[in-house]
């Protein structure tokens, strides 16, 4: 019989599955500012080591979520060890959690009741009847509740490769950054000039990018809202989270940038700004979608990948100028 333990409510899991997503992004803002993440150092502590994690972690044919479902041991292709796969079993209307016991050429005796058989079909009929994003949720959140360890917490490593192969084959956007290396406000420098260029340019960065800061990872939580639907303010709180990108993007783009070869890379300051306007059209494209859409996930991974690609390029050009934050 399907245990209905594993089919809570669509909001629930929908809004679940986001927080699951939004959770792997924070980890990854955490590492370059951490007073945002604090409360992960006891609700996510990575004492595990990760191990490969499967849809079908026991490669019986029945995909861990259906695994759930049915109460079977996703990590056991014979769960009651009689000889038949839980994926036999379930197709021959054989209960995967009673061994056989008839002798060898006789008739099972594992045989699931009628009704129960009607029941779970009914299950799986309203299974199929959800939408994109429910499916993906459901699927989801079973995937994380099958790889949970006997002892201790699931690590953050196995979590981001869980959401990682849920959304690996995804349909995603192309996102691509508007300004180019001519837009920028390129300076000559040499030998002559190359301190005093270098030392305004390192102040204007700093105070342009120290901007940032206060509302970077903040969308994250304007996305649950809207998710949830609880707040009918997402729009305006997420357009100031997106007016301050833009505003950076902006001084960025007006800002003498110095061309000093050997020195520094001016495609690094270009990175920058191109990521942040990545982030806008996607922070802009989540909270104008349809909450039905799996483009909402899709938009998360792509905005995982932004995220750390641009905190990367960050400290990177703060090592070069010797920029403390």
């Amino acid at each position: 019989m399907i245990d209905k333990k594993y089919l809570p409510s669509k909001k629930f899991v929908t809004a679940l599955s986001v927080a699951v997503v939004i959770i792997c992004i924070v980890v990854v803002i955490s590492y370059w500012k951490p007073r945002t993440t604090s409360f992960l150092n006891s609700n996510l502590s990575a004492t595990n080591t990760s191990a490969v994690v499967n849809i079908d972690s026991d490669n019986d044919g029945l995909p861990d979520w259906k695994e759930n479902l049915y109460g079977t041991d996703p990590k056991k292709a014979d769960t009651d060890t009689d000889g038949t796969s839980d994926f036999d079993e379930i197709a021959l209307n054989r209960d995967p959690l009673k061994a056989n016991t008839a002798p060898k050429g006789q008739e099972a005796n594992d045989k699931i009741d009628l009704a129960i058989i009607e029941e779970n079909k009914k299950a799986m009929e309203e299974y199929e009847k959800l939408n994109e994003i429910d499916k993906f949720s459901r699927n989801l959140m079973s995937n994380i509740i099958a790889s949970q360890p006997v002892n201790g917490s699931m690590s953050t490593d196995t979590i981001n490769e869980i959401v990682s192969k849920s959304v690996a084959e995804m349909p995603e956007k192309s996102y691509v950054g508007i300004t180019k290396s001519t837009d920028l406000n390129l300076q000559t420098t040499d030998n002559t000039n190359l301190s005093k260029n270098m030392t305004a340019y390192s102040k204007n960065f700093f105070t342009a990018t120290q901007k940032i800061i206060p509302v970077f990872g903040a969308e994250l939580e304007i996305i649950s809202l809207y998710v949830s639907g609880t707040s009918k303010i997402v729009k305006p709180a997420m357009a100031q989270v997106t007016d301050v990108y833009q505003e950076v993007v902006n001084e960025l783009i007006k800002m003498p940038v110095p061309v000093a070869i050997g020195y520094y890379d001016v495609s690094y300051h270009l990175k920058i700004i191109n990521d942040l306007e990545m982030m806008i059209a996607i922070d802009n494209n989540i909270v104008n979608s349809d909450k039905e859409s799996l483009s909402i996930f899709s938009n998360l991974s792509k905005y995982k990948d932004i995220t750390s690609n641009l905190l990367s390029t960050l400290t990177t050009v703060d090592n070069i100028l010797k920029i403390q934050r």
